[in-house]
């Protein structure tokens, strides 16, 4: 008898384990369910994440084959998501380094684009999830600032070279100079012709400016060489030429804003002044020379 009852113990005891085994497996069998809900909760949320993201997003097998393909990698592509899934994605995949590559958006469209990837499982197989941001106007930014950067050493150039040109034409005349011309300046003894030579050359300063960006033809050569023969009527010289390249140069760019305008007047001005230097210098050793008699000034 005591041996039965032992062994009925035992029996309860092993029914009561395996009940208890039974209500873990259970458990484990319901939280395992759970779990799965879970995660097709999540997967389902990531992707409608995705498909609402603002970035292009792109999912592509490690054979390079493209496998998704959210609207906005659509739109960034200018293709429909059937023809892309199944495709070569065509670029460099780096995972976890963010790179720079251009688009070829529609027919003739690029698209500066940041390109960023992670390694996932993708509907059970190995992938890559990329990311695309378009950086155009990011890019055209940063140029922009680049520009205004050297717009501004450009600016600063500029008004270092006018300084220099401004005491240059305050520099009292000496030597041969002196003797040939006087020490006295065009704007001291002839203000009048002196503020019509300035006006003159700012035309010129804007004709040369219309020159090049519409492509125009203008004699500007053939004035410069007329102002250099009124000059030299006056009996002008250097110091003269640069007093009307300085104020002329100074009076354009006192009317503008632009960094760019001034730049390209300061580089236009160059040219002309050295111009008008050598039409100069040719009246005056053609008049040595005797080869060509003057009498009255052109205007």
């Amino acid at each position: 008898m005591k041996d039965e009852s032992m062994t009925q113990e035992q029996l309860i005891a092993e029914l009561t384990v395996a009940r208890r085994r039974i209500a873990e497996l259970e458990k484990s069998e319901i939280e395992c369910r759970q779990m799965e809900k879970k995660i097709i909760d999540i997967d389902t949320q990531s992707k409608i994440i995705i498909e609402k993201n603002i970035d292009g997003i792109i999912v592509v097998n490690k054979k390079g084959l493209t496998r998704f393909v959210n609207p906005a990698a659509q739109l960034l592509f200018e293709r429909k998501a059937e023809e892309m899934i199944g495709a070569l994605f065509g670029f460099p995949i780096v995972a976890g380094e963010a790179t720079e590559i251009d688009i070829l958006s529609g027919e003739d469209a690029i698209v500066a684009t940041e390109m960023r990837s992670v390694e996932i499982l993708w509907e059970g197989e190995d992938a890559y999830l990329i990311s695309l941001r378009d950086i155009t106007e990011r890019k055209k930014a940063e140029q922009a600032i680049a520009e205004a950067k050297a717009n501004e050493e450009h600016v600063k150039q500029m008004e270092l070279e006018l300084s220099s040109l401004i005491k240059l034409s305050r520099a009292s005349q000496t030597g041969v100079t002196a003797r040939m011309y006087g020490v006295v300046t065009l704007i001291e003894s002839f203000p009048d012709t002196f503020s019509n030579l300035v006006a003159g050359y700012g035309e010129l300063m804007d004709l040369a400016l219309e020159q090049q960006a519409y492509k125009v033809k203008h004699d500007i050569s053939g004035r410069l060489g007329a102002m250099a023969e009124t000059l030299g009527f006056y009996k002008a010289g250097p110091r003269d030429v640069v007093d009307i390249h300085t104020a002329a140069l100074k009076e354009k760019t006192r009317k503008i804003a632009a960094a760019e305008k001034k730049k390209a007047y300061s580089g236009e001005g160059w040219i002309m002044v050295l111009e008008l230097m050598g039409h100069l210098v040719s009246f005056y050793r053609n008049r040595t020379q005797g080869t060509s008699a003057h009498t009255s000034p052109k205007t």
